[in-house]
């Protein structure tokens, strides 16, 4: 699998999702969140992890096909009316820990207290591509 991605005006960006709706963003290829600023920085072609909450991992890596708004409930925790068809680019099924990962990511400030950090994000934050890279050399 190739993995440069290291294309002009492409974003990368980590979803913090529950078990509940990975489920629903594995089947129906669509992610979505409830932040408009998110929304708008966010265009076709960039690159997108989803890590999955209560468990601490990294599940795939998808590609941004195209964004809309659709209002009508489709995740489980609540509504996130601002939404992204995703290619699937790969899944990963080895289990890393996340934990060991932190010191190497710029966009984790606390990092005894990662946790937290990604606990409290907003369902997206985009990433610079030194985070993303350390991501993907880890997970593949």
């Amino acid at each position: 699998m190739v993995y440069n991605f290291m294309l002009k005006n492409v974003n990368y960006f980590l979803f913090i999702v529950s078990q509940k709706n990975w489920e629903i963003i594995k089947s129906d290829k669509i992610i979505g969140t409830d932040n408009q600023k998110t929304f708008k920085k966010i265009m076709s072609n960039d690159k997108i992890l989803v890590y999955i909450n209560g468990i601490s991992e990294i599940k795939a890596l998808y590609n941004v096909i195209e964004k809309y708004e659709d209002h009508d409930q489709l995740f489980i925790d609540r509504n996130y009316p601002y939404r992204f068809k995703i290619n699937e680019i790969e899944f990963f099924d080895e289990k890393i820990d996340f934990k060991e990962l932190v010191h190497k990511l710029k966009f984790i400030k606390n990092k005894d207290k990662w946790y937290t950090h990604i606990g409290g994000l907003k369902g997206a934050t985009q990433i610079s591509l030194r985070d993303y890279t350390a991501l993907i050399k880890a997970l593949v």
